[in-house]
């Protein structure tokens, strides 16, 4: 399968890459651009893993995550310090790799500095899933990367307030 080279493109000031090709977990590969991953993966609730999960209430990953449970969104708790525990009644794994199943989304919720193994964790993966990096995720260099291998990204929004915004909620 092959995938493009991904020339950067802003929109609203979210930087996509919108020449970026990947495919969902059902294996069917997309072409991306912001508008097409707000209708396929935010508008219509999909499989979201949310790494850097967190039971803590006050953490705005909860609040992003019971609120996308809600919403109809099957979401995947990813944190390695909270593995083998229930994170809004769903079981937390420690890796990407660990999933019983595929995704469409892979949120970041991690500060750069805690981002290092996420790239090695996504070529784990038998698909190339959208790479989500919510605010306060940010890391032109991996987004960077993750594009030119073939992921769609998308920096600096979030998915709770893409799907408010976005999607006549």
């Amino acid at each position: 399968m092959f995938f493009s080279a991904c020339s950067e493109v802003r929109y609203n000031g979210i930087v996509l890459k919108e020449s970026a090709c990947g495919n969902d977990s059902s294996g069917e590969v997309i072409r991306v651009n912001k508008e097409e991953i707000l209708k396929r993966y935010v508008c219509a609730p999909c499989k979201v893993a949310v790494v850097g999960a967190s039971p803590k209430a006050d953490r705005p990953v909860f609040r992003v995550m019971n609120y996308l449970s809600g919403a109809g969104f099957t979401l995947f708790p990813v944190n390695p310090g909270y593995a083998g525990a229930e994170i809004l009644g769903l079981p937390c794994v420690a890796a990407l790799a660990s999933l019983k199943e595929g995704v469409d989304v892979v949120a970041l919720f991690l500060s750069e500095k805690m981002q290092g193994t996420i790239a090695d964790d996504l070529k784990q993966l038998s698909y190339k899933p959208v790479v989500w990096f919510q605010p306060g995720a940010q890391n032109e260099a991996l987004a960077s990367s993750l594009a030119e291998a073939g992921y769609p990204v998308v920096e600096e929004d979030c998915l709770m307030a893409a799907h408010m915004n976005k999607c006549g909620v």
